[in-house]
């Protein structure tokens, strides 16, 4: 039985920071249109098979790689968390901040 992807909050917010980055660096919204789709595309293959995904030092968080971003996800009870959209360009060390929090 799959458990449905639940996106928080920081999750959400990354997605529209990506977009709206897209937007405005290419004049158009073409690309990140593409972009969102395969994040979505990623997330029901996460939903489907949650463990294929790379794990992590905390219990149960998982991290899906895909182009230059990783999908940082935990695995509930009743569903599957995304925790966060991690663009692998920005500085690792504000991610353990935000992993540390």
């Amino acid at each position: 039985m799959t458990k449905p992807i639940v996106w928080s909050q920081n999750a959400k917010n990354d997605l529209k920071n990506i977009k709206k980055f897209f937007d405005t660096r290419n004049q158009s919204s073409a690309y990140s249109k593409k972009l969102l789709k395969t994040f979505r595309d990623s997330a029901k293959l996460i939903e489907k098979f949650p463990l294929l995904s790379i794990p992590t030092e905390n219990d149960n968080v998982r991290g899906f790689v895909i182009l230059e971003y990783i999908i940082f996800y935990e695995i509930m009870s009743e569903h599957i968390l995304v925790l966060i959209v991690w663009d692998c360009r920005r500085d690792p060390e504000q991610l353990n901040k935000l992993v540390k929090r």
